[in-house]
């Protein structure tokens, strides 16, 4: 899978960028066979699973390290357009004070169906949603244009923004951690913006259902939606917020698992809520179900950093 995705990372048009893979402990002889396949890439293999967060992270301090302009975030589930890089820097120039550029991400398996054709969440809701999921692409989304933010499938970032807003929240360790750095971004006055020019193709979901299950995915979506409120709603939004949460996700996802016999994902629910509280009452603490925590060593989960950043390509 993660070769497709180099494949169509290599063909896409233009030359100056560095393809860059961040290995998260694998145990399957992954990296022998990317360094085998591909010597032109650069690949940092890690002895442990870091997490989404954390291990984005390890790329983009390589690249503000090495003086990048810019660092695109992709996931290796994904096989890109040949135009796509091209058509985010294009719109990246066009618009200066856009710090996070994201494409039109369409299913693998439905290729004119779309995956994401923008972000919509409000603090009022907190209820984070994909623009246009599972449409047809008719055209309807073909006009480039703000959005509230940027899946972490794929963004180009600008490393000056990353300087001064911080890298990923690494105790979120995987899912939201996207949304969190694109509110930090609009915090201080940048732009998420949407390029329909750039397209990729995305096999939604692969890695945390093949190597964690659903449940964890549940767990860490839980958790890391409070956490974001707590990090950026005021009181008020929460007062809004509190009812679409216990409704429109809690119960939602808790009823819809049982339905679905996945018990496991709807008592993952209720410990993604208890996970919270406890990061609550003792700052620095990241509790993950024992599927993640099996494979990491014990380490307090670093905050944003300012001074530094992450990222895959230029």
């Amino acid at each position: 899978m993660t070769a497709e995705c180099v494949r169509s990372l290599i063909a896409m048009k233009g030359d100056d960028y560095e393809i860059l893979i961040v290995d998260n402990g694998s145990r399957d002889g992954s990296v022998d066979y990317l360094r085998n396949e591909f010597p032109q890439i650069t690949l940092f293999p890690q002895e442990r699973n870091l997490g989404f967060a954390a291990g984005c992270n390890v790329g983009m301090r390589h690249a503000l390290a090495e003086g990048f302009e810019y660092v695109l975030l992709i996931n290796n589930d994904t096989v890109v357009d040949q135009p796509f890089l091209s058509a985010l820097l294009d719109e990246a120039q066009r618009i200066p004070d856009a710090a996070i550029l994201s494409p039109k991400i369409y299913w693998y398996d439905s290729p004119d169906r779309f995956w994401w054709a923008g972000g919509a969440f409000s603090l009022w809701v907190g209820i984070a949603r994909h623009v246009g999921r599972k449409q047809v692409d008719t055209g309807q989304f073909d006009s480039p244009g703000p959005i509230d933010w940027a899946t972490g499938c794929a963004l180009l970032i600008r490393c000056d923004a990353l300087r001064q807003v911080g890298l990923f929240d690494e105790r979120l360790f995987g899912n939201g951690e996207d949304l969190d750095l694109s509110l930090r971004m609009r915090r201080v006055g940048y732009r998420i913006w949407f390029v329909p020019q750039a397209r990729i193709w995305h096999k939604e979901g692969v890695d945390y259902r093949k190597n964690a299950g659903e449940h964890v995915r549940k767990f860490t979506g839980t958790r890391n939606l409070l956490w974001i409120m707590h990090e950026h709603a005021s009181t008020i939004q929460w007062i809004s917020f509190l009812p679409n949460f216990v409704l429109r996700y809690a119960l939602f996802y808790i009823l819809m698992s049982i339905w679905r016999r996945d018990y496991r994902s709807a008592k993952a629910v209720c410990g993604g809520m208890l996970a919270f509280l406890r990061m609550r009452s003792h700052p620095g603490l990241s509790p993950l179900p024992a599927e993640l925590t099996d494979r990491r060593e014990p380490a307090t989960p670093e905050r944003p950093s300012v001074k530094e950043g992450t990222a895959e390509t230029e």
